[in-house]
């Protein structure tokens, strides 16, 4: 019961204290202030109003071209500046200061009675102006505003003429608004009502905008979710209803304008029933068949009075009470349906929403009798804006409240497979650990035998052939050569297996040292170009030791088939294919006709392969005499895919 009690008196007692604030926050036009809506447009575009006929206050009949105020005038319409007369009447003496309040573009100067009163012109004239002001937003559009005090002594009783030059229109042509003329506070309480109904329709039509859209996109996203398309259509429908208010005039020409806001109004209608009726969480398919038949009926029938021009206010005709009465029904099933699901459950969020939605049909029924049925006996506010704004907001929370619970699932869904993941995660580990482990050894492995193969084919035969030597009897300066040479073939391998960076100019460096005196007694002279060059991947690890046996077997061919004098090393960087070069350039007999590839060469093309290297031999390209033999080392600056 208290449920219910809450669910019928609250809504009552928001519909009373929202007309009250009406009340205080009026838009009606008070008594003393004029709103001119008719004005004549003048000939001639001087700057004295002497000199334009019609703009001082004469005797005899008017002059000009009579116009309705608001106007706007396109620049080719306007080929100089414009003139603009409007003619009022003061029963009496003004007592106070006047306020006048004029909207237009471009630049304006008001004259009052043949008087400069006023210029909008940048630093000229006491012009009180608010640019950014609501107030009279839906006068004119794109325009500034201009308010004037006029003293009381510039107003005696009788006949007055106001005289406005616009400047000459520019691209954005030119308008006028319909003056506001009274004492100063009843023009200030007229713009605070304005301001603040004005303010709370900006708000709420700005509200259903982005909400309606945004719903509409999430329902272009997830078509399955069809009932975000249904409140995001319902959402804008309700905004339009609040257009009128914001433009200056009509979207489309008579009667497709009125066509479009009445059809809006019954899809709004029919949305607020069927939506309830969804989200209400007991079963009501007597409303949602409901809501699509009045949707059916309200197109037609509406529609047609709409394009038909029948009037809201003409109840000899069946339109209006068919209008009000149908939605007076739709309004009626949706409250009680939103209070049969606040009662059936107790979940806060279900009170919530009947309470807003009896409201609304409380302020719409309100409005609807004190100004459609008895528009003569009271005047009100359209405060439909808060009916529109309440159903908005409910929208805008429901929305927030799916939105939340779909993000809260998500994140419980994140947990669980984070927890998966990380189960996942453990064994994958534990899996990499152990095929480390076996890479590991296996890479050992592999490394032990390519060093028994280094030492068993390099030092090993070479000690060979010592023992050999020493048997035979040999004298002992060639034992002593023989053992240097293992000795020198020791270090050249612990060498290349200290350098474990992939430097190249380093590996180089220390072959140079060790190989120094052998290429000394062979009579050989080294010429050393290297350049700076970076680091090579394909030299780290064992790279740099199999790089240092292509370049000692290159250099055993030399002393032993070359019969050269002379060996130069030179390193370049090619940026343009991503390679160093290294070039080993001597200057003996040359590369025979019938050149076959022994075992040696094979070998430097094998281990040259497991650098990723490319390596030729060819005719050198600056051999100042013939002969000579180039080996080219192409090393790649990238470790390879």
């Amino acid at each position: 019961m208290r449920r219910l009690a809450l669910i019928v008196a609250l809504p009552l007692l928001l519909l009373i204290a929202v007309h009250l604030l009406s009340q205080q926050y009026g838009t009606a036009m008070p008594s003393q202030v004029l709103r001119m809506t008719e004005a004549r447009l003048l000939q001639g575009d001087a700057h004295d109003p002497a000199q334009v006929l019609g703009a001082l206050p004469t005797a005899g009949p008017p002059v000009g071209q009579p116009v309705e105020l608001p106007v706007q005038i396109h620049e080719t319409d306007a080929p100089g500046a414009l003139w603009f007369a409007l003619d009022f009447r003061l029963a009496q003496h003004a007592e106070s200061p006047y306020w006048l309040v004029i909207q237009h573009r471009p630049a304006a100067s008001v004259y009052l009675d043949g008087q400069l009163i006023a210029n909008s012109g940048p630093g000229n004239g006491s012009v009180a102006e608010d640019e950014d002001d609501l107030a009279q937003r839906g006068l004119l559009l794109a325009g500034r505003r201009l308010q004037v005090s006029i003293p009381p002594s510039l107003l005696p009783a009788g006949e007055h003429r106001i005289s406005l030059r616009l400047a000459r229109p520019g691209f954005e042509g030119a308008g006028l608004s319909a003056p506001l003329l009274g004492p100063a506070g009843q023009i200030r309480a007229l713009q605070e009502g304005r301001r603040f109904w004005q303010v709370l329709r900006v708000t709420t039509a700005l509200a259903g905008l982005v909400i309606g859209l945004f719903m509409l996109m999430v329902w272009l996203a997830l078509r399955q979710e069809w009932l975000y398309g249904v409140t995001g259509l319902f959402c804008l429908c309700t905004a339009l209803l609040l257009s009128p208010y914001l433009l200056n005039g009509a979207l489309f020409p008579a009667p497709w304008w009125r066509v479009t806001l009445d059809l809006a109004d019954v899809v709004s209608k029919a949305g607020l029933l069927f939506l309830v009726a969804r989200l209400s969480e007991i079963p009501a398919r007597w409303a949602e068949k409901m809501a699509v038949t009045y949707l059916v009926l309200g197109c037609v029938i509406d529609g047609t009075a709409a394009f038909l021009g029948w009037s809201w206010t003409d109840f000899h005709h069946p339109w209006p009470w068919w209008a009000l009465g149908s939605r007076t029904v739709v309004l009626a099933a949706a409250a009680v349906l939103a209070a049969r699901a606040a009662l059936a459950t107790p979940r806060r969020a279900h009170l919530v929403a009947a309470c807003a939605v009896a409201l609304s049909g409380w302020v719409w029924l309100y409005v609807s009798w004190f100004a459609l049925v008895l528009s003569r006996q009271m005047s009100v506010v359209d405060i439909n804006v808060v009916g529109h704004g309440v159903l908005i907001t409910m929208a805008g929370v429901a929305l927030q409240r799916r939105f939340v619970g779909s993000l809260r699932d998500e994140a419980m869904a994140r947990v669980r497979l984070e927890q998966a993941l990380d189960a996942r995660t453990r064994e994958l580990q534990d899996r990499w650990e152990d095929l480390q482990d076996s890479e590991r050894q296996r890479t050992a492995a592999q490394e032990r035998e390519r060093l028994l193969q280094e030492m068993h084919d390099g030092l090993g035969s070479q000690l060979v052939t010592a023992r050999l030597c020493a048997e035979r009897g040999v004298t002992s300066q060639s034992l002593v050569g023989l053992l240097d040479d293992c000795i020198r073939e020791m270090r050249l391998t612990v060498d290349a297996l200290a350098v474990t960076d992939g430097d190249l100019t380093l590996l180089l460096a220390n072959l140079r040292h060790r190989m120094a005196p052998r290429l000394q007694d062979a009579g050989l002279e080294l010429d050393w170009q290297l350049s700076d060059v970076p680091l090579l991947p394909t030299l780290r690890g064992t790279g740099g030791r199999e790089l240092i046996r292509i370049v000692q077997e290159a250099l055993s061919n030399i002393i032993h088939h070359a019969g050269a004098t002379r060996v130069r090393f030179s390193t370049r960087v090619d940026e343009a294919r991503g390679q160093v070069l290294l070039s080993i350039v001597d200057n003996g007999r040359g590369l025979a006709a019938d050149l076959r590839q022994g075992n040696g060469l094979r070998g430097m093309r094998r281990r040259a392969e497991r650098i990723s290297a490319q390596i030729e031999w060819r005719i050198p390209e600056d051999a100042p005499v013939e002969g000579g033999t180039e080996l080219l080392l192409r090393l790649p600056l990238d470790a390879p895919a």
